[in-house]
């Protein structure tokens, strides 16, 4: 089913009544708050959120986290500033109008009060021509396990197909994270190479897995 808009004012309704009437509908919604619109998409178990203003503890919660940030391409964040750096910038890439060149989503459970990770779409120009869509996922590690980091990034590659209109999407991983490049073997992901040394974590260089999906190719 194609995922669908709709535009709800929440000054009429607050958002756990809307994440109640909404989340089993399985639709795309964006929402109003404080007169920005903010995206909501929904898959079978999960609930995804565009990362807003107040998700700071969030953000923290999975940034900060040495288990999650083990084989991510970027370090584990430890210093205040770094956070607040790293989180503003989400959200200022979030919220731009033209040419956007980022997502960022909260991942909750259900109704959307149990967090459980963060969610990412990077898109690459060419000119004002959308090229490619790189995905992304952190899950806290008390929910690895349980196929939530399938059904995330398979969400996020939906999206990039049926709303984004993307003709390929592409993931990676560190080559010593088996069970990420698992997960982009099950949403029919092919190999598209190995990159030596591209990777630089715990002051040694490891080689990084790419795989991608065409949009003809895609199947939910």
């Amino acid at each position: 089913m194609k995922s669908q808009y709709k535009y709800i004012d929440t000054r009429r309704i607050n958002e756990k009544g809307l994440q109640q009437e909404f989340f089993k509908k399985g639709l795309l919604v964006l929402v109003k708050i404080e007169r920005i619109y903010l995206m909501i998409l929904t898959s079978k178990r999960l609930y995804f959120r565009e990362l807003d203003k107040e998700d700071y503890n969030y953000y923290c919660s999975v940034f900060s986290n040495e288990q999650v940030m083990k084989y991510a391409f970027f370090d584990c964040m430890r210093d205040e500033k770094e956070l607040h750096k790293g989180f503003s910038e989400a959200i200022e890439l979030n919220q731009a109008e033209y040419s956007r060149r980022e997502y960022d989503f909260a991942v909750f459970i259900e109704d959307g009060r149990k967090f459980i990770g963060t969610s990412l779409i990077l898109i690459s120009y060419r000119g004002n021509i959308q090229l490619n869509g790189e995905i992304g996922y952190f899950l806290l590690p008390e929910y690895w396990g349980k196929g939530y980091a399938t059904e995330v990034a398979r969400t996020m590659a939906q999206y990039c197909f049926e709303n984004l209109n993307l003709h390929r999407v592409t993931a990676s991983c560190n080559i010593n994270n088996p069970n990420s490049e698992h997960v982009m073997k099950k949403l029919g992901m092919k190999k598209e190479g190995e990159f030596r040394k591209a990777r630089y974590k715990d002051g040694h260089w490891d080689n990084e897995l790419r795989y991608s999906i065409l949009k003809e190719e895609w199947k939910y």
